[in-house]
């Protein structure tokens, strides 16, 4: 997270609170009506597996392409238990991702045909699960400025993050699945049309416990005393028993503090 801000109301609902992140699709070349597909949104929570002697190159990268130094580490077992999936990494040159290519063209074609049978509508709803959790070994993706409060586009190795992803299961009739219609995703990126309505879907929000998280990272020794603080006299959103508000408060650690140990 790269504000303090994020990692407090997180706590305050204690659940994530997944968006509708862009995503760069240049590399599958698909079209829909003869016009090239550039980026599709996909409603998601991301998690990246990664050891902690890894976590500074996470955290700060190189120029802006660190994701910031507030964070929730959480056990494994809560990312299995709660079906959240590992990303395949495609080789934008491969026969897999070629083949790849294809079967989305049809699945985008609107023509009718696959949704005739069940065997196939079964094959189509797999591929479409399949290819919200997809990702190049390489890439740009947006990243928003805050200083020049836009998106700004950066190079990634995506290969390196281990990303898992928590993609909630809509109602068929609550949110879109993934948006990639032009109106659809200039509503999405100006005003977070489709990511405010997620608090009001069934199964929107990913919750969590105090006893599925390993580790609170905060920034500062100042954030730290600000964060305890919160915690302590927290009475909004989730409750969280004051036993476990003491357990929670001894998860926080200092990032600046330790980044020197790994």
């Amino acid at each position: 997270m790269g504000e303090y801000q994020y990692l407090e109301d997180t706590i305050n609902r204690m659940a994530f609170l997944p968006r509708y992140y862009p995503e760069n699709i240049e590399y599958l070349k698909i079209s829909k009506e003869n016009t090239p597909l550039k980026e599709w949104y996909i409603p998601m929570t991301c998690f990246c597996d990664i050891p902690l002697h890894q976590m500074s190159y996470h955290a700060e990268g190189k120029a802006q392409t660190g994701y910031g130094k507030f964070s929730i580490a959480l056990h494994k077992k809560f990312g299995i238990n709660n079906g959240i999936q590992p990303v395949q990494y495609l080789n934008s040159n491969s026969i897999p991702t070629e083949e790849l290519r294809n079967a989305i063209s049809i699945l985008l074609s609107d023509n009718g045909q696959i949704y005739s049978d069940e065997a196939l509508i079964s094959l189509s709803n797999h591929l479409f699960e399949y290819m919200r959790r997809i990702k190049p070994l390489d890439g740009s993706m947006k990243k928003w400025d805050k200083e020049g409060k836009k998106y700004v586009e950066i190079k990634k190795n995506f290969h390196d993050e281990h990303e898992w992803r928590y993609i909630p299961d809509f109602e068929s009739d609550e949110l879109p699945f993934l948006l990639y219609r032009q109106d659809d995703i200039i509503a999405e990126s100006s005003s977070q049309f489709y990511t405010k309505s997620i608090t009001e879907t069934k199964n929107g929000l990913l919750n969590f416990s105090v006893s599925d998280i390993r580790y609170i990272f905060v920034d500062s020794i100042l954030s730290r005393e600000k964060l305890i603080s919160f915690i302590k006299r927290k009475q909004k959103g989730k409750r969280i028993p004051r036993a476990e508000k003491d357990i929670l408060i001894s998860k926080i650690l200092v990032y600046d503090e330790i980044k020197e140990d790994w």
